[in-house]
């Protein structure tokens, strides 16, 4: 069902693929150099050049990052964009000019609103983003500050496509797709340093058994919506590397995050193929009719992970979700979570399940979303260290329809051999272990 919308979008970018380029070196910009009037002449050319691609009486619709070249700068935002393609041949590096001038209060380094029929790809499959996130993220752990902004930020569009590019070390987010239609992400690669954050980390006390425990937030994609396909990117990032957010009934696109893809993937060093968190809300948070299909885990933190997160009003809904054909080895973590978000890092007094549970039997549960309709099929993790999973639902709003077929999880499993599972109904055939609740 998430193909449907592509036979709007493959044309139009058909044709603008043919169209002549807005080189943004021929506008201006300044190329390889990272000064500081070099950053705001970069963003000054990039903002007029998809402002000049955007104006219905221009030839041209396409914005071109020639290779070659790298070009730092600071933020651009676009409201209302139609029928633009950003070419990223080279790449875009945010500036790490870290100071509350430069980025406080600015959530993406490029942001767009109300667009639609956008494109950014690369053409050499050699551009992209570089978001120089090591600085921003020093900065918060040793000061607290948090300027970091993500690297694409997309609200209230329609109809994008995203393809061939890459995307590296980003303060925050990756890619944050919030309350979108129609979404194609292809042929994507999302790279951390993930041995430069272990360094920073370590030296910092900020890790347990090697797994962080400060989050750095550098999450792959997020997409939520409705009519989303991401297939063929390879994710290496240490947190969540898809994470599917909820939406609402005051959403554009709500009243539900549905109709996701996500198949024929890798992800390596990641916190998981992820729904949620989702917290209960007054407007109903609601996700459901997703599927992962065809992904492949090396050294995963969590793989399969769907987490509710607190709260004491309102409600939420997590609901016919699909893991098929999930390929795991060894796992550092928890090879699949399915309950509460764990919150509570390690000597500290947070509030949530702890990040050490089930060791510390602390994680309180939440009844206002219901986790229902849960499907893990030919699934196949190995090199398990702790224990298979946790499957942690509340006394009093169960979680139902939970099925476990062919599912083979094995390890060391040093914590215990089987599943934490409390409170969940449902049926497993062919599994091993077999969750004991149901």
């Amino acid at each position: 069902p998430a193909m449907r919308f592509l036979c709007l979008v493959l044309p139009l970018a058909l044709v603008l693929s043919a169209a002549n380029a807005l080189n943004i070196l021929d506008l201006g910009a300044v190329p390889n150099d990272r000064s500081l009037s070099a950053c705001q002449k970069n963003s000054q050319v990039l903002k007029a050049a998809v402002l000049k691609a955007n104006d219905t009486s221009s030839a041209d619709h396409v914005v071109l990052v020639p290779a070659g070249y790298n070009f730092t700068f600071f933020n651009c935002s676009f409201d209302q964009i139609q029928g633009v393609t950003l070419q990223l041949d080279g790449f875009l590096l945010i500036s790490n000019n870290i100071s509350e001038a430069n980025w406080l209060n600015v959530p993406a380094a490029l942001h767009f609103t109300s667009s639609g029929f956008i494109t950014i790809r690369s053409t050499n499959s050699m551009g992209g983003v570089d978001g120089q996130g090591y600085d921003f993220w020093w900065e918060v752990i040793l000061t607290g500050k948090d300027y970091r902004p993500h690297t694409l930020l997309m609200e209230e569009c329609h109809d994008v496509v995203i393809h061939d590019v890459r995307f590296f070390n980003s303060p925050q987010f990756h890619l944050n797709l919030h309350d979108m239609m129609n979404v194609h992400v292809y042929n994507v690669q999302i790279w951390v340093d993930v041995e430069q954050q272990r360094t920073m980390l370590g030296q910092r006390g900020l890790l347990h058994q090697g797994i962080p425990t400060f989050p750095l937030n550098t999450d792959g994609i997020d997409p939520s919506g409705i009519n989303v396909l991401i297939e063929n990117v390879t994710i290496q990032n240490f947190d969540d590397a898809v994470a599917v957010k909820p939406e609402h009934k005051l959403h554009k696109y709500g009243p539900c995050s549905r109709n996701m893809t996500i198949r024929n993937s890798q992800v390596l060093d990641g916190v998981g193929m992820t729904i949620g968190s989702v917290p209960p809300n007054i407007n109903t948070n609601c996700v459901r009719d997703i599927l992962f299909e065809n992904i492949v885990f090396h050294h995963p933190i969590k793989a399969i992970y769907i987490k509710t997160n607190p709260g004491d009003t309102g409600d939420g809904i997590i609901d016919n979700i699909t893991y098929r054909n999930i390929v795991g080895t060894d796992p550092l973590w928890y090879p699949i979570w399915i309950g509460p978000q764990q919150q509570q890092q390690p000597d500290t007094k947070g509030t949530g399940c702890s990040f050490l549970y089930p060791i510390k039997d602390e994680c309180p549960t939440q009844p206002r979303v219901p986790v229902t309709n849960i499907h893990l099929h030919d699934i196949n993790f190995t090199g398990g260290v702790t224990l298979p999973g946790v499957l942690l639902c509340n006394e009093t709003r169960p979680c139902t329809g939970f099925d476990f077929v062919n599912v083979q999880n094995s390890g060391e499993f040093v914590v215990q051999k089987d599943y934490v599972c409390k409170n969940v109904q449902g049926s497993h055939v062919n599994s091993s272990p077999s969750p004991t609740c149901f």
